[in-house]
């Protein structure tokens, strides 16, 4: 049940959970004191989370650090890019994208991998915390915050590597092939 004027002051990363049994009674209105964007998921009513919630992080570490940077990594077969994703939020707002899965993940403060590639495409979101990754084609090395959203498209070739800077969370949601954003991986859309 959704209470009559609930209210909620949310920042870059942060996440709105409403479990609402059936459908609404009234409208779920989201206003925004100054310009903002959002993801709205939607589970399925048998879906149950799996795991542990962590405590959560009392270090000033889910402050945002400026606009959401959005990026888009992609492979061109050889080396990993990163470029700009501006039309994340270009789509109409009645299409929607199906989610293949959603999943939580928590890293530890000194989390570091080695060159790796993804299994599928996944669009990432920093909840908190941060971390850098490094991919060895245009782009280079970027730190992602609280707030900024990564669509991977990193499955061949060299990949990519990447570091946690502190405790980090981001949610993944892992993306069908012919997904609402592709574009194929053209190298030519790269960051110098």
């Amino acid at each position: 049940m959704i209470v009559p004027d609930m209210r909620a002051r949310l920042g870059a990363g942060d996440v709105l959970f409403l479990d609402v049994p059936g459908p609404l009674e009234a409208p779920v209105h989201i206003r925004a004191a100054s310009h903002c964007s959002y993801l709205e998921v939607e589970v399925e009513p048998a879906w149950l989370p799996v795991g542990t919630v962590p405590p959560s992080l009392d270090e000033g570490r889910r402050t945002a650090y400026g606009s959401p940077r959005l990026l888009r990594m992609f492979s061109d077969g050889e080396v990993a890019h990163l470029s700009p994703f501006d039309d994340l939020f270009s789509a109409p707002a009645e299409k929607t994208q199906e989610v293949n899965a959603l999943s939580f993940v928590c890293l530890s403060p000194s989390m570091s991998s080695d060159w790796h590639t993804e299994p599928g495409t996944s669009l990432l979101v920093v909840l908190a915390g941060g971390f850098e990754v490094e991919v060895g084609g245009n782009g280079g090395r970027r730190t992602l915050r609280a707030g900024d959203v990564c669509l991977v498209e990193d499955f061949e070739g060299q990949g990519h590597k990447s570091s946690s800077d502190g405790e980090t969370r981001f949610a993944v949601l892992a993306l069908p092939k012919g997904h609402l954003w592709s574009r194929g991986n053209r190298a030519e859309e790269a960051v110098a």
